[in-house]
């Protein structure tokens, strides 16, 4: 029998994050605990707006879970993937839900086995992967202290509007050797095809590694021109939730970014990962405004993607996890048994 329980907690960026689209000072995310013969696994859920996900919903779903939980056992790794089936009926269509759940389950399982969740995913210990930084949008009067917080990271994702005002990344490459990013979250879809070509000029210019979702998923179609006249690699994040979508990204997007909160936890994201690799997309793990316990858990599919960008606990000033270490840029994994994580304090 597994005993599950859920609760929700306020969690608060060092500054406010703004991408194109939104501004935040606070993020509302659900921790899961199950328990299994006096064993706990956690997990995480972190709500996404533009994905119509609420915290209070998530919470709401996960609750109504108590009474199938009650009739499980968890005895191997093939029962993670038995129950992340078996709840979408009940959580549909809370992707959020479903990973937190996924998220406790691999844990648990771990802890149950004495194993790393790297170890149960992979067959080995898990390596240190390095990691972008993300510096979201701000003004210009901020620039100086946000690119010094940068400092020792080998990459940076920079978030730009409609604006385009790349002003920020050559402030950045004046001052860090990082490898420099660019996500727009489908700002630039009233700039027509011509002004998005010379814009990626402008940003090859500048030392700029890739693109991200330069428009709304709504606006795909418009996706195979751009890719062929854009000067840089383009990578879809909203264009795709879980794996389902992977198939239509050939000839539109040169790679993807997998969130776990988006696809429904570690199971789906091993599964994508393989099938980008297996049609020849790039793939890169991200991740929301969320503690270390979901940055542990995107880690373990980072170990085998191309890029990582999974700084979601480092844009925190109060983590409630604990155990995983980041140094310049380098997430070294724990090897303790499942994600490596523990709560700060009781009750998460």
């Amino acid at each position: 029998m597994i005993r599950i329980y859920s609760v929700g907690k306020a969690l608060h960026p060092k500054h406010v994050f703004r991408i194109s689209r939104a501004s935040r000072r606070q993020v509302d995310n659900v921790f899961l605990v199950v328990e299994q013969n006096g064993v706990l696994g956690y997990g995480e859920a972190s709500p996404n707006a533009f994905f119509k996900e609420d915290f209070r919903d998530v919470d709401m779903l996960l609750a109504g879970l108590n009474d199938y939980f009650r009739r499980q056992t968890l005895t191997g790794a093939e029962d993670i993937g038995r129950i992340w089936n078996e709840i979408w009926d009940r959580v549909r269509p809370s992707r959020a839900a479903q990973c937190a759940v996924d998220v406790a389950l691999w844990d648990l399982h771990g802890k149950l086995t004495g194993k790393s969740a790297a170890q149960a995913a992979w067959g080995r210990a898990a390596k240190a992967i390095p990691t972008s930084a993300t510096l979201g949008i701000c003004p210009r009067e901020e620039w100086p202290e946000r690119i010094r917080e940068l400092s020792g990271f080998p990459a940076v994702k920079v978030k730009l509007d409609a604006g385009v005002d790349t002003g920020l990344i050559a402030a950045i490459r004046a001052r860090t050797p990082a490898a420099v990013r660019v996500d727009a979250n489908g700002a630039w879809g009233g700039l027509d095809d011509g002004a998005l070509a010379t814009i990626s000029q402008h940003l090859q210019a500048l030392g700029v590694e890739f693109i991200e979702q330069p428009l709304l998923p709504a606006m795909d179609d418009r996706m195979p021109a751009i890719l062929r006249a854009s000067r840089l690699p383009i990578f879809a994040d909203e264009s795709c939730a879980g794996p389902d979508d992977i198939a239509g990204l050939r000839g539109r997007f040169s790679g993807f970014n997998i969130k776990l909160v988006k696809c429904g936890g570690i199971t789906p994201a091993l599964a994508m990962l393989r099938e980008g690799k297996r049609l020849g997309l790039k793939v890169m793990v991200g991740c929301m405004l969320e503690s270390s316990l979901l940055i542990a858990a995107g880690a373990v599919v980072a170990q085998e993607a191309d890029y990582a960008d999974l700084d979601g606990s480092w844009l925190l000033r109060d983590d409630p996890f604990q155990g995983l270490a980041m140094v310049n840029g380098m997430i070294a994994p724990g090897s303790s048994p499942g994600l490596g994580v523990f709560p700060k304090f009781p009750g998460v």
